[in-house]
């Protein structure tokens, strides 16, 4: 991938300055350490710093067409470009190069907005015609890739693969405390939205249009289960599926240097590394993975079972409390956006340990989890939509327990009054993750008196129900509850503050052939049960994997990745950075919290065991505090 900046003038009078994009730019040299270059056409001034996977001597960027009428700056992958390509050589369009850019600049000069569905890839691109003075911007289905765009002051439409480089622009981007507190309650944002004040996020397969200081935006892609559903038995749907992730990982391996895939232990990265071997039965393979100091959450000895089954170059690093305070600052700064989890300092960790061995691409096998059903919520979902059918019954709560087990062995307690909690609320459209954002939205306790005054949890979460699409309400509750993890929390907490960002920061580009659009189109056809069959989670998946995938893995049962946490904070380097960034007179400057319970909550964590939600609230004000030090805070 790359970093891609831009500045679009309203008319040919309000052109942009080029230094004002290479300032930008060179606030993303992480994500493009190859070559960078600014360009202008017109009232546009494009910026690119490449990271160079495709085609390095000849394709660079920002590229423009012969006429020199179109102009385009492209970060990420676009995996179907020979087809592409051909297609537009039918109609006899030359070209000049042998990668991606060129024919995605092609596509869009014949095609605009069009036909961006027949993209394949994880991208986000801006397309410049001068002839219409209009630029376009898009994202990728999921959002895989970030783009941000703002409408400065003067009506130029400045955007950037990252917050930080509108910024240094000279641009005001204070943190939006509205933002804010939904990145703490839904761990995520609502499609769009950034935790900036006047700054949006191109939306996960749309895109927006910017022409004679008018914006229009259009979806070109949106998830949704479609009515029929794909027949056939578990087995053959299992072997359909394998076939359509085999081409997917195959796309995805990268033309320079050896494959690598990030190794959690699991069923997905296992399947990932499995196809991948399949392929290239001789073939060097890396592989890399993160090990935990604390047992409890420690994956390695699964971990050694796929890598010594499919015979990897395999390196790990190991996580403790320290290492993720160490790190924490910097995965922030990089994320922009405040953190529930410290799984992104993690990915941080590792990330600096794959660019030390010059690895600049891996395959990863996040999106499984939300297309097939391997979070216990889904699980619960569909225990609690019975339950609400049958409250008397003791079935549900039993099989409540056998859910809720994977949670145990991590330490976490959770009640069963915590899940009878709304069960004669199930007409409630978001019915599956009620429970948990309501306890989450219990961390606004924190935030300064006035703002806290202003707040409502029903407001917060009808901003969630107001957006839902007209489809949603008739579908299951555990499509549901897929509907709202991939909005949420997969685009701008799993691959952007997890995945993106930390490994993007050390110049890594993460693919995903779980959210390969064949692979995606299909999975939305399976019927509920080839999903989640009773407690049996991602059953297509295990069907398809049976004969490649350990035994040891394609059996055990799904344990959430969970990265340190409360303990974090009581680390040597955790302790200075509380002192740092929570003490009174920090907390005040920042005006966002409530000092007094700020710091009734630091007691708390020193002098007693501090519960999920005491964790989630120290981290996502920590993690506030250290933006607002840099971003500031709008007007509250």
């Amino acid at each position: 991938m790359c970093g891609i900046v831009g500045l679009v003038g309203s008319s040919p009078d309000a052109a942009p300055e080029v230094r004002t994009a290479e300032r930008m730019l060179a606030a993303l040299a992480h994500r493009g350490p190859d070559e960078s270059q600014v360009l202008r056409a017109g009232s546009a001034v494009f910026g690119t710093a490449r990271l160079a996977l495709v085609d390095r001597p000849t394709s660079k960027q920002p590229m423009q067409d012969p006429s020199g009428l179109y102009m385009l700056s492209f970060n990420g992958e676009i995996y179907n470009y020979r087809e592409l390509r051909r297609s537009l050589e039918l109609e006899g369009i030359h070209f000049r190069t042998f990668g991606d850019t060129e024919v995605l600049l092609q596509w869009l000069v014949r095609w605009g907005v069009d036909r961006l569905a027949d993209l394949k890839g994880q991208f986000a691109l801006a397309f410049w015609d001068s002839s219409s003075k209009t630029v376009v911007l898009a994202r990728d289905r999921f959002g895989i890739v970030p783009l941000f765009f703002m409408r400065t002051p003067s009506g130029l439409l400045a955007f950037a693969s990252e917050v930080k480089a509108i910024h240094a622009g000279g641009f005001q981007v204070p943190l939006s405390v509205r933002d804010v507190v939904d990145s703490g309650v839904f761990w995520g944002l609502h499609s769009g939205r950034s935790t900036y004040a006047g700054v949006e996020s191109v939306p996960p397969g749309s895109y927006v249009r910017f022409r004679s200081g008018v914006l229009d935006r259009g979806a070109y892609w949106q998830f949704r289960f479609p009515a029929t559903r794909a027949g056939g038995s578990l087995q053959e749907q299992g072997k359909h599926l394998v076939n359509l992730l085999a081409a997917a990982v195959e796309r995805r391996v990268p033309a320079y240097g050896d494959p690598a895939v990030l190794v959690s232990g699991g069923l997905d990265s296992s399947a990932v590394l499995s196809l991948l071997r399949g392929a290239r039965p001789d073939a060097r393979i890396r592989s890399f993975s993160i090990r935990f100091a604390e047992t409890a959450l420690d994956e390695s000895r699964f971990q050694e079972v796929a890598t010594q089954a499919f015979r990897t170059d395999h390196c790990s690093v190991t996580c403790d409390d320290e290492t993720v305070a160490t790190m924490l600052v910097e995965t922030i700064l990089h994320a922009e956006t405040p953190l529930v989890r410290t799984a992104p300092a993690s990915s941080y960790q590792l990330a600096q340990e794959i660019e030390n061995h010059h690895t600049r691409t891996v395959l990863s096998g996040e999106g499984a989890d939300e297309l097939l059903c391997g979070y216990d919520l889904f699980k619960v979902a569909s225990i609690r939509d019975s339950w609400s059918k049958d409250p008397d019954s003791n079935t549900w709560p039993r099989m409540l327990e056998e859910a809720l087990g994977p949670q145990r062995a991590l330490g976490r307690t959770v009640e069963r009054a915590f899940y009878e909690q709304g069960l004669d609320q199930r007409s409630d459209p978001i019915f599956s993750h009620q429970n948990r954002w309501r306890s989450a939205f219990r961390i606004t306790q924190y935030l300064a008196p006035d703002i806290r005054a202003g707040l409502d949890v029903e407001r917060v979460l009808d901003g969630v129900r107001d957006r839902l699409p007209e489809e949603y309400h008739h579908w299951s509750a555990v499509e549901q509850a897929q509907y709202l993890e991939v909005t949420y929390f997969l685009s701008s907490a799993l691959l952007g503050s997890q995945c993106d960002r930390p490994y993007m920061a050390h110049s890594i580009e993460a693919r995903y052939p779980f959210l390969d659009e064949d692979v995606v189109d299909y999975a939305l056809t399976l019927p509920q049960s080839a999903k989640l069959d009773g407690m049996n989670e991602k059953a297509v998946l295990k069907a398809a994997m049976g004969s490649t995938v350990p035994p040891q893995i394609r059996n055990r049962v799904k344990q959430p990745y969970t990265a340190p946490e409360g303990n974090v904070f009581r680390s040597d380097a955790g302790k200075l950075l509380l002192g740092t960034y929570l003490s009174r007179p920090a907390l005040e400057r920042i005006g966002v919290f409530d000092a007094g319970r700020v710091e009734w909550l630091m007691r708390k964590l020193e002098r007693s065991r501090t519960s999920f939600y005491d964790d989630l609230a120290i981290l996502w004000v920590f993690s506030t505090q250290v933006l607002a030090d840099t971003y500031g805070v709008a007007d509250l």
